[in-house]
C-alpha cells in the first residue's frame, strides 16, 4: 500500500539535487506539493528502469565498502563519509567501513529552509545515526537554519535561537554540528559557534567543528576561497574538487597542501555517486539516457545531473578514477552524495 511516508520519500528522492549543492533546492513544503509531484515520481521510475532482481540497499553499501577499500589502499586513514541514508547503518559491517556519516535537514530544512524538521523524523534520524557514534564513528550534521539560499546569512534573534537549538541538539548526542545556506557557497560563521584555531594536524577522532563551502561565493577569486577556508580555523572543511566543477580547474596537489597546512584540520572533497553530472570531466557529448546503459533519466529539478544504475561496473570504474584524481590532489577524505540513492529504484 502507498502511504503518505512512501510519497514523502519518492519526492524527495526524485527531487533529490545537486551539484555542488548537496541537495540544494525543491524540498517538498506540504502535502498538497507532494501529492501534485506524486506523477513525476512515477514517471521519473518509469524513465529509468532497473532491473527488479537488484537488492538495492545492498548494492549501495557495496558500492562504499569498495571506494574505502580502493581508497584506503594507500592510505588505511583515508576518510569515507556518506552523506544521509543513515538506515543502512542497521548493518554493523557498513558503519564499520565509514570513518563517518553526514546527515542533512536533521534539525532544519527537511520540508523548507528554516523550517524545524517534524519531530518523528528527528527521532528516526538519531536513532539510525547513535548507530554510527555507537561504535566510535563520526556524525557530521548540516542543517539549513537560514532563509537565505546563496547570501550570507542573517543573524536575527530569531535565526540565532534557530541556530542555537540545531547545535544544542547535535553536540547532545554527541554529533559534530554545523549551518549554512542551501547553496553551500558561503563559510558560516555563526555567533555562540565559532571555530577555535588547530595549532596542530589532527586525527578523525579530534574533529570537533566543521563547515561546507563547496563553490566560491559570487566574485570570489581562487586565492581568497582557498585563504578563506585556510583561515577559518574549522577542524574539517569540505569543498569540491574543482574550483568550478569541471576538469580545467581542479585544484592541484600544491594547493590542497597549502590549505592543509594553513588549516591544520582535515579537507575533505565533495563526490556524487548516485548520479552522473554533465559538467564532470568523465561526461562525453554522445551521452543520453539509456546510452550509455547505465544511465538513467535526467532530474527534473537540476539540469545536467542523471540517475544512474549506481551498481552498474561501469559507472563504478569511473567513480574510482574520480575517486583517484582526488586521492592524488590529497585530499584526505571524501564525502559521498547520493548515497540514498537506492530509495529512488525502490519507490
Amino acid at each position: 500500500m502507498l502511504t503518505t511516508k512512501h510519497i514523502v520519500r519518492g519526492i524527495r528522492c526524485a527531487l533529490r539535487t545537486e551539484p555542488r549543492t548537496l541537495a540544494k533546492g525543491a524540498k517538498a513544503k506540504n502535502m498538497k506539493l507532494r501529492l501534485a509531484l506524486l506523477p513525476l515520481i512515477v514517471c521519473a521510475a518509469l524513465a529509468s528502469p532497473a532491473p527488479a532482481d537488484v537488492d538495492y540497499r545492498a548494492e549501495m553499501k557495496s558500492f562504499v565498502a569498495a571506494i574505502a577499500a580502493h581508497a584506503r589502499t594507500g592510505n588505511p586513514d583515508f576518510g569515507v563519509f556518506p552523506q544521509n541514508a543513515s538506515d543502512l547503518g542497521e548493518d554493523a559491517a557498513y558503519v564499520d567501513v565509514c570513518t563517518g556519516i553526514g546527515q542533512e535537514d536533521i534539525h532544519y530544512g527537511y520540508t523548507g529552509d528554516a523550517k524545524p524538521t517534524p519531530p518523528e523524523d528527528v527521532a528516526q534520524l538519531e536513532t539510525n545515526l547513535d548507530r554510527f557514534t555507537a561504535r566510535g564513528k563520526l556524525v557530521l550534521t548540516l542543517d539549513y537554519p537560514f532563509k537565505q539560499k546563496n547570501k550570507p546569512p542573517k543573524f536575527d534573534r530569531k535565526t540565532l535561537q534557530r541556530v542555537d537549538a540545531a547545535y544544542a541538539a547535535s553536540h547532545a548526542r554527541g554529533y559534530v554540528a554545523t549551518v549554512a545556506v542551501r547553496e553551500l557557497n558561503v563559510l558560516t560563521f555563526a555567533p555562540g559557534h565559532l571555530p577555535s584555531p588547530n595549532e596542530s594536524p589532527m586525527e578523525w577522532s579530534d574533529v570537533a567543528e566543521w563547515a561546507v563551502q563547496l563553490q566560491p561565493a559570487r566574485k570570489q577569486s581562487r586565492a581568497d576561497y582557498l585563504g578563506a577556508l585556510g583561515a577559518s580555523g574549522y577542524d574539517l572543511v569540505l569543498l569540491d574538487y574543482s574550483f568550478d566543477g569541471g576538469a580545467d580547474a581542479e585544484y592541484t596537489p600544491e594547493e590542497i597542501a597549502a590549505l592543509k597546512t594553513q588549516l591544520n584540520g582535515k579537507v575533505v572533497a565533495y563526490l556524487s555517486i548516485g548520479e552522473a553530472e554533465d559538467y564532470r570531466w568523465y561526461w562525453q557529448p554522445t551521452w543520453k539516457p539509456g546510452a550509455p546503459a547505465w544511465l538513467g533519466r535526467e532530474n527534473p529539478d537540476w539540469k545536467g545531473n542523471y540517475k544512474v544504475h549506481y551498481w552498474d561496473p561501469a559507472w563504478q570504474a569511473i567513480v574510482m578514477q574520480y575517486l583517484d584524481k582526488i586521492i592524488a590532489q590529497g585530499f584526505d577524505g571524501v564525502y559521498l552524495d547520493l548515497v540514498d540513492a537506492y530509495e529512488y529504484y525502490e519507490e
